[in-house]
């Protein structure tokens, strides 16, 4: 079926391709629909776009012209520096919620483990 959509070519590294389709069959997805949610999730990490409204964020429209946004293309390096926005203000406080929540999961774990080990 023909689509108006720009498709996008992607050749990933074995352990990336491993995890891809780890989680096509684990979610019951296409390998194109779970590269298309990471991109998503990756752009919304760092300011670019609005998971939830499907958007580009207002904060990127307007620095699109004034500021570039880096990617750190060296192996191994993920943490990107410069220019690039990794975490804005709305973000970062999904990021914290997230981590507290795993916290909390852990240390519930953590209490299950005490019990059993006593």
């Amino acid at each position: 079926m023909p689509t108006k959509k720009k498709r996008v070519g992607f050749i990933p590294r074995e352990d990336v391709m491993r995890i891809i389709d780890k989680l096509s069959i684990e979610n019951n997805l296409s390998n194109s629909k779970i590269i298309s949610i990471l991109v998503e999730e990756a752009l919304s990490i760092r300011g670019i776009f609005n998971k939830k409204n499907g958007k580009v964020t207002q904060s990127y429209q307007q620095n699109k012209d004034n500021e570039e946004f880096s990617i750190e293309t060296k192996l191994g390096n993920h943490i990107n520096s410069g220019k690039s926005t990794h975490l804005n203000k709305p973000n970062q406080e999904d990021f914290d919620l997230q981590t507290y929540k795993k916290f909390l999961l852990f240390l519930k774990f953590q209490e299950m483990m005490d019990k059993y080990n006593t």
